[in-house]
């Protein structure tokens, strides 16, 4: 017997209720185990929540589900691996913990699907950790399942928007509706619709593969057989999504553009057919003949009991780390103590400390807004400079919602720059060109590639408060080309490297 256990093994062999509880107790601590994982690394877990909350993509809004379906999985494999004697895994702590290292810096560094990612393999190791990788062997499936809530899947959404394209044009054709293809966006006689990323038909098809793993796996169904499963499940998810795009477009085409599907919603109307499908799924797959894998011979009495001290300490060690890490260190800078970016005096410029209600860059949760208007004759330069003293999930200087023009200013065009500079040309409502340069900061060092910056401020975040930055100038365009601007602002921040020491 590996290490301490709750209960002796000639006690188990005279005792069947013995026998039971142990196999009871070894589900109940593995489904523990499961459930603090998520506790534990709980800014992962609530960023989970906000898409498995989202009600305008739905892609994930089955996530709670999953979790509930995987603890499930536990308690109904723990005759599986109930005779299994426990030999925890040192191993499986490190890697463990190797692993919390860079689900801090991911964390940390605004990565929100790399964190998200690492959960479930985090908590599988801490598994291996406390009941050995025998145990592993048998109960990989229900952490494995739990990656059905994790959006991992949204890799695949453009390709699965492209085949509804394909499908759907293919469709309105045989029946000889004209349509006009341009990317995802079809065109009727009647009216334009689109194939957005919600309509793709990915939670058709999380949802069918997810059904198809579950019902193979209660089946002890054998690879072959599960694979078949799989790839039928997600044929007909597809094919599903393919025809509700196309009754939509139908239905559109002969009422012109008023039927309730196309006005109001079609959401509800997608997850009946889908439920539809589905029991033509499990008339078909019913219908195969049964190939379950070969039972595992079972022991009569186990060969430990339902935990181990040692097995309970690697595998708490192993998933307090990053969560203790990052309560007692937050790495955070003084919000006093961040440095003026933008020059306060440049020769030959005059300078105001005033901002433009024209040009208001959006960089969400930022400690300090430095904001510039420099004049010389009639050039001006305006300067723009939002500081965070530390990053976190929500309050990131690279985020899809951050923007560098803003809501007043349309980018018409975007490139590089010279060295670190990023260049968008944009107008404004009055239809004004202006060309703005940008760049990233890390304490010293500028960068241009936002992922390089955010993975190298989770790495020094680890033991230090790295100032991160975003500095951007714009000017006015008073030439087609805009070469006097881009002359302007190479001036400009020649002078800001100078007055930094780069």
């Amino acid at each position: 017997m590996s290490g301490w256990s709750s209960t002796d093994p000639a006690t188990l062999a005279l005792d069947p209720r013995a026998v039971a509880r142990n196999r009871n107790l070894r589900a109940v601590g593995a489904m523990a185990l499961l459930v603090l994982g998520f506790l534990l690394f709980w800014p992962t877990t609530l960023s989970l929540i906000e898409q498995w909350e989202d009600t305008i993509r739905r892609s994930y809004t089955h996530g709670y589900l999953i979790v509930v379906m995987s603890l499930w999985l536990v308690w109904r494999n723990r005759s599986d691996w109930s005779q299994v004697e426990i030999r925890p895994s040192v191993l499986a702590c490190v890697g463990v913990l190797a692993a919390s290292v860079v689900w801090l810096i991911a964390y940390r560094a605004g990565i929100r699907i790399a964190h998200q990612a690492l959960l479930p393999a985090m908590i599988f190791g801490a598994f291996i950790a406390a009941y050995g990788f025998q145990a592993a062997r048998r109960n990989w499936l229900p952490f494995a399942f739990l990656y059905f809530a994790i959006p991992l899947w949204d890799a695949i959404n453009p390709l699965l928007q492209s085949l509804s394209s394909w499908a759907v044009r293919m469709l309105l054709r045989t029946v000889g509706i004209p349509v006009f293809f341009s990317g995802n966006t079809f065109t009727l006689p009647e009216g334009s619709l689109e194939i957005a990323g919600g309509c793709s038909g990915l939670h058709f098809l999380i949802v069918g593969i997810a059904i198809a793993v579950l019902y193979g796996e209660i089946n002890r169904d054998s690879l072959w057989t599960r694979v078949k499963l799989v790839a039928l499940a997600a044929l007909l998810a597809l094919l599903t999504n393919w025809v509700r795009i196309f009754i939509i477009a139908v239905a559109g085409h002969v009422t012109n553009m008023q039927h309730y599907f196309v006005t109001k919603e079609h959401y509800s109307f997608g997850w009946v057919m889908f439920a539809g499908t589905m029991v033509i799924y499990f008339l078909i797959v019913r219908r195969w003949p049964a190939a379950p894998e070969p039972s595992i011979e079972a022991e009569s009495v186990p060969k430990s009991g339902p935990v181990s001290w040692r097995g309970a300490s690697l595998a708490a060690v192993s998933l307090l780390v990053a969560p203790l890490w990052l309560l007692a260190d937050n790495n955070t800078i003084p919000t006093d103590q961040l440095p003026r970016l933008l020059p306060a005096s440049l020769q030959g410029w005059s300078v105001e400390q005033s901002a433009a209600d024209d040009w208001q860059p959006v960089f969400a949760g930022n400690d300090v807004t430095q904001r510039v208007r420099y004049s010389r004759q009639a050039h001006a330069v305006e300067g723009f400079a939002a500081l965070y003293a530390d990053q976190h999930q929500g309050k990131e200087l690279v985020s899809f919602t951050n923007s560098v023009t803003g809501e007043t200013l349309t980018a018409r065009q975007r490139g590089a720059g010279p060295g670190e500079w990023m260049a968008v040309e944009a107008t404004d409502s009055r239809g004004d060109r202006w060309l703005l340069w940008y760049a990233y900061r890390l304490d010293d060092r500028w960068y241009r590639q936002s992922v390089s910056l955010q993975v190298q401020y989770g790495v020094k975040s680890l033991l230090s408060a790295p100032l991160s930055a975003v500095v951007a100038f714009r000017t006015r365009c008073q030439d087609e080309d805009c070469a006097a601007a881009r002359d302007l602002l190479r001036e400009m921040t020649t002078s800001l490297a100078s007055s930094d020491g780069r």
